[in-house]
């Protein structure tokens, strides 16, 4: 796998975001990868933990929404978090979906972005957890590599759907 080059100051970062709602799927993702991170998208709770699973300790973010399709985020959030005890996660509380009872199950390490937020909120709270989550992958030239590819996951996520039957 070769080499990827980012520009001065950026650092590859592999970044899931699970939402149900596009508009703010699309502002997050375009945000992320313009800041030169890889960023993949879960729709439902499945397709979160399947992503998860295939990039394994590679993750560096998971940002969840208080509701995918499957599960809430607080109940996403566990559920990663018994494969990935380390994986720095920001919640999004969304306008009239997210509660104080919903909110008060979340791990104390999880911090809160509220709707509606700015770029410059949204990059700010990813940037606090990936300063403080795991260290930037490098190859053995010291430049920034891209530990898994996006062909390579969708391939991997191709294979582990056909194998659960859920093609």
């Amino acid at each position: 796998m070769g080499a990827t080059l980012l520009p001065q100051g950026k650092s590859l970062r592999h970044i899931i975001v699970a939402d149900e709602d596009l508009a703010v799927v699309a502002f997050i993702v375009y945000l992320l990868r313009q800041d030169g991170h890889a960023v993949f998208h879960a729709y439902d709770a499945l397709s979160a933990t399947q992503l998860a699973a295939v990039i394994g300790e590679d993750c560096d973010l998971l940002i969840s929404n208080t509701k995918v399709v499957g599960a809430d985020g607080v109940e996403l959030i566990r559920l990663l978090r018994e494969k990935l005890p380390k994986l720095p996660i920001l919640y999004i509380a969304n306008i009239g979906r997210s509660t104080p009872e919903l909110e008060a199950r979340l791990p104390a390490d999880v911090p809160i972005l509220r709707e509606p937020f700015t770029a410059e909120q949204l990059r700010a709270a990813a940037g606090a957890l990936l300063e403080r989550g795991s260290p930037l992958r490098q190859d053995s030239e010291g430049i920034p590599t891209a530990a898994i590819s996006d062909a390579s996951l969708v391939g991997h996520i191709s294979a582990a759907t056909s194998v659960a039957g859920l093609s």
